[in-house]
């Protein structure tokens, strides 16, 4: 055609669809996974029961050893260097504090009773709100939701995220993992008056680490949304993936015919493109007409 360039943006456009198909099925996938059930704890909201905080007793800890604000904080400045401590900070009016108790304790079971029993490699630890200097504590450590799970090793404290709760999640995270979550620097000093009693405090963070924190955090609680959603819901994933699908096809159809109905340009068009284009498409109209003319002469 006269507009020969169009052809190769028309090419292009075809490209372009296609990958943007694509992503308007992975987007859904995404925002089906997202709107999974989200009452988690973490810095972006935490999970409260319904009603007033009740009485009840704190969750039992058979594996993990129950300690104060005051016992914790002193038992970081005396070993946290050399002994990794896992700590479980919670609330006794808390549903997932109870609902993940039994697998902290079966990771504590294994991180302090199982192969490395008698080892003192790791202090595994469970923190209520209510206990001595426990409230301070979770001031310092800027604590604001629970259940809240970190491990204090060499200076930084490393904070667990995402949804997988389980035991081995646990055990994966104090072994190994927690270098890849985020962290942060603290400081353990006696106090000045008595000598005895420990604070703990967080060292400050450059603006730009705590924003890569968070966007690590949510980036961690999205995989496990997926990942639940996936395996939980797989025939659910399934069906919105070509409902997705068909609904973005359909979307970047439309999108050509009200182009060509506001007379703006097609997607992937230039401007100068489309100028071209409907200067051809009125002088082939033309040249219509004048041989329709030229037949009803002839006739």
């Amino acid at each position: 055609a006269p507009w020969s360039s169009h052809t190769h943006t028309s090419t292009m456009a075809t490209r372009k669809r296609g990958r943007a198909m694509v992503l308007v099925a992975i987007i859904a996938l995404v925002c089906t996974a997202s709107t999974s059930v989200r009452a988690e704890e973490d810095e972006f909201g935490a999970d409260y029961d319904d009603g007033p905080p009740s009485s009840a007793p704190p969750p039992s800890s058979s594996g993990a050893t129950e300690m104060t604000g005051d016992e914790l904080a002193g038992s970081i400045h005396s070993g946290a260097d050399v002994v990794p401590h896992l700590v479980k900070f919670y609330a006794p009016w808390c549903s997932k504090c109870r609902q993940m108790s039994g697998d902290f304790d079966a990771a504590a079971d294994r991180l302090t009773r199982g192969v490395n029993a008698g080892t003192n490699k790791f202090v595994v630890a469970s923190v209520a709100e209510a206990s001595t200097g426990a409230r301070k504590l979770f001031e310092d450590l800027e604590i604001k939701a629970y259940p809240h799970v970190a491990m204090f090793y060499k200076g930084k404290v490393f904070t667990h995220a995402g949804k997988d709760r389980t035991s081995r999640a646990f055990v994966a995270f104090a072994e190994r993992d927690f270098a890849q979550y985020p962290s942060r620097e603290f400081v353990t000093s006696l106090d000045a008056y008595d000598g005895e009693h420990v604070t703990v405090g967080l060292s400050p963070k450059p603006w730009h680490r705590e924003h890569m924190d968070r966007a690590l955090m949510f980036i961690m609680y999205m995989r496990d949304d997926l990942r639940g959603a996936i395996f939980d819901h797989s025939a659910a994933c399934v069906a919105l993936f070509f409902t997705g699908l068909i609904a973005g096809t359909a979307a970047l159809t439309l999108t050509d015919l009200v182009a060509e109905r506001l007379g703006v340009p097609r997607r992937g068009e230039t401007w100068d493109d489309f100028k071209r284009r409907t200067d051809w498409e009125a002088h082939r109209e033309a040249e219509k007409r004048k041989a329709a003319k030229k037949e009803a002469k002839a006739e």
